[in-house]
């Protein structure tokens, strides 16, 4: 796993975690919330994520 740098209060900690979360965005947009959770939750990402992402999109991190 490659490190990423990141700022603020929640790290990313490897490049294929963050892959996962970007498309996770991207079928949200696309698709519907529902396809974006089951995506990340079929590829293990945290709850805690998947809530942050999906629903508050302003606390994303800069660049997602």
């Amino acid at each position: 796993m490659e490190a990423i740098e990141t700022r603020g209060p929640h790290v990313r900690t490897d490049r294929t975690g963050s892959d996962i979360v970007d498309t996770g965005i991207a079928l949200q947009d696309r698709l519907s919330t529902l396809c974006a959770l089951e995506y990340l939750k079929s590829h293990s990402i945290d709850a805690a994520v998947i809530q942050r992402v999906l629903l508050f999109p302003a606390q994303r991190r800069r660049g997602a």
